[in-house]
Order: structure tokens, then sequence, then C-alpha cells
């Protein structure tokens, strides 16, 4: 990453302040952008005609015990990273069941395939890799895993630290001792805002059958949502990486075993549900057996997914450029563009 030291210093409190400014708006990019919409917007149908007395609102979801049916899509990929849409999976279909109970304090997760590819190979154009989080350019033979994401860039918030002189993204808590590798910045060097975050945890890696057909279950705790890795999951952040150009946006995954205090209970999606945030699942196709820089997060090839309980019709996906309008799936497996450059330049036009 490049460091500008020949810009302009743009005082701490007034980059805090921007940087604030751009978490609180989701990091909107201005009609007419790179990559803005040309198909119509589709309204997901409403799925549940819920009844609640919790606050009055649609529960889509009882608080003890019950289950759900999400329909998954494709398209559901960031910018940067690999989007399987294979023909097979146009043609088939993938289905995931819920089913939850806190007086048993589990959680079962069932899903169904027909379509899966079989052990397949994928290979990226370009490298997306960044300094917190190193990519792969290929995947052969792959195997898939499942992630159930409890919140999607709603209520929960994220630290992010920027050095006070350059500008540029130091890390979240998690790349600092005690949970990363690198040194906490001392005091007076930094300023820190607030980002909307994904938290998401991992099924086992799993594979289907040579003829396209697959069936995964595996059970979690309510209580406690440990996933295959053992850890509470993994933190997603969408958000500039230099404050000078709040526009260009990046990727950020969390690379390290989170804190024991981060782990999940099944109330945490419950709630996400009933506040009309959603919950999210998505699925990776995962080198195997899985290396250790991917140990708590997904490999940037995606392919099924959805939400709940706003379900994105079949045939249409989340277009993330345009913050998740719905759009047709494009039918071709690839790596999408990465985020657009930026279109604002807050700090001169040194490099």
């Amino acid at each position: 990453m490049s460091r500008r030291h020949d810009r302009p210093r743009v005082g701490v409190g007034r980059a805090a302040s921007l940087v604030c400014l751009i978490a609180a708006m989701g990091c909107a990019q201005e009609t007419g952008d790179v990559g803005a919409r040309t198909e119509p917007l589709v309204t997901p149908p409403e799925i549940a005609n819920g009844v609640s007395d919790i606050e009055g609102r649609y529960t889509y979801a009882d608080p003890d015990e019950g289950e759900f049916v999400i329909p998954l899509t494709l398209n559901f990929c960031l910018p940067g990273e690999f989007c399987i849409q294979d023909q097979s999976q146009i043609d088939g279909s993938a289905t995931v069941r819920i089913v939850y109970s806190r007086a048993r304090n589990t959680v079962d997760v069932y899903a169904d395939f027909v379509g899966l590819p079989y052990r397949p190979t994928y290979e990226k154009r370009f490298d997306d890799s960044t300094e917190f989080n190193p990519q792969f350019m290929r995947v052969e033979d792959a195997r898939w895993q499942m992630w159930l994401m409890g919140t999607v860039f709603g209520r929960y918030h994220e630290t992010l630290y920027y050095d006070a002189t350059t500008l540029q993204f130091l890390g979240t808590r998690f790349d600092f001792a005690p949970h990363g590798d690198r040194p906490f910045p001392a005091e007076g060097t930094y300023f820190t805002a607030p980002a909307p975050a994904i938290r998401m945890v991992c099924s086992p890696i799993f594979e289907g059958n040579p003829d396209g057909t697959g069936h995964l279950h595996f059970t979690l705790r309510f209580d406690r949502i440990e996933d295959a890795a053992g850890s509470p999951g993994v933190v997603n952040t969408i958000h500039p990486f230099d404050i000078c150009e709040p526009d260009a946006l990046t990727n950020y995954w969390t690379q390290t075993r989170l804190p024991d205090d981060m782990f999940m209970s099944f109330d945490y999606f419950l709630e996400s549900i009933w506040n009309g945030e959603g919950i999210g699942i998505a699925m990776s196709a995962e080198p195997y057996p899985k290396p250790a820089e991917l140990a708590y997060r997904d490999n940037t090839f995606i392919t099924w997914g959805n939400m709940y309980p706003s379900v994105v019709p079949q045939g249409y996906g989340l277009d993330f450029r345009n913050f998740g309008t719905i759009t047709p799936i494009s039918g071709v497996s690839e790596q999408l563009d990465p985020w657009p450059p930026s279109r604002r330049h807050l700090c001169g036009s040194g490099s």
C-alpha cells in the first residue's frame, strides 16, 4: 500500500469526521457512478405472513423454536471476487432449511443441491489481495463451504483504525496484539471510526456427488455458535483504505481467530430477522485441504446465497457495486471487476 506523505495533511478530527460520515452513509456513491444499474429494480416477494407480539412486528421466526426455508440464488459476490454461476446451477437448485430449538440448545442446518459442481477448478484474471487478506488466484478440485451471516451491514459496527498522519487504514482491533500479530499503534498516532459489518460463521467443508446432487447437515449450539473452525467466525467490512479517496472501497475480512467474547447465539440471528436487517447465507469454493491463510475466512470464489426474510427472487442476485440493488444474474462464472476508483480526492492531487 502506497503512503502519501507529500499530500496536505488533514487534521485528525476532520479525518475522523469524514470516515464516520462515509461509514454512516454505507459509503454510498453518487448517482451515475461507475457500474450504475441499467436493469429495473425487482421487489422481493413477501414470503411469510408473520404474526408477532414482539413490539408489534412480524417475526418470520418464532423466538424459541421453529424453522424456515431459504431458497438460494446466484450472484451474491462482492467486487473483485470470482462469481460462480455454472450452467448446472442455473438449471438446478439449492435450498437451505434451518431448524432451531432453544430448549434443546440446537440449530440444525440442512441444505439440498441439484447441479452442484463436483470438484471444479476456477481461476481469477487479477489478484485481489491486500496487505490484510492474501487471496488465491486459482482453486483446483474445490470443495464447498457455507457461511451463515448473523448480521448484514446493519446494527453491528466494527472500529476502524487509521494512521493520523498518512490517513491510511491500519486495521481493526483484531489485527493488533493480543489478537493479531501487529503491535497496537501508539497513543496519539491514530484515530478511529465505525463501519457497518457482517458477522458470519462457516459450515464444515463438504462436497456433493459427481452427478451434481448433494446434501449437507450440521448442528450448532443455540446459545454459543461455534463454527467448523472452532471459532466465533469472521468479520467482513467494506470501507476506504485511504481517507483521502473515500469512494475507493476495499473488501476486508478479519484474518485471525476472533476472541471468545465474539461468539454469537442464535438469538443474535433472530434479532436480525425481527429488526428488518435480515440474515444471509453464502457459499464459497475452497481449496482442499483448506490452507492456514483461510483458516477463519472464506476463499473469495463465491456462489449460491440469499437473504432472509427478504428473499431475493430466483434468477436475480445482489449488485454490491450499487449497494444491494437486485439485478438479473449474468449466468457467467467470472471474476467481478474491482470497486471503482474514487471520484473524490480530499487531500489534493499528490500521488
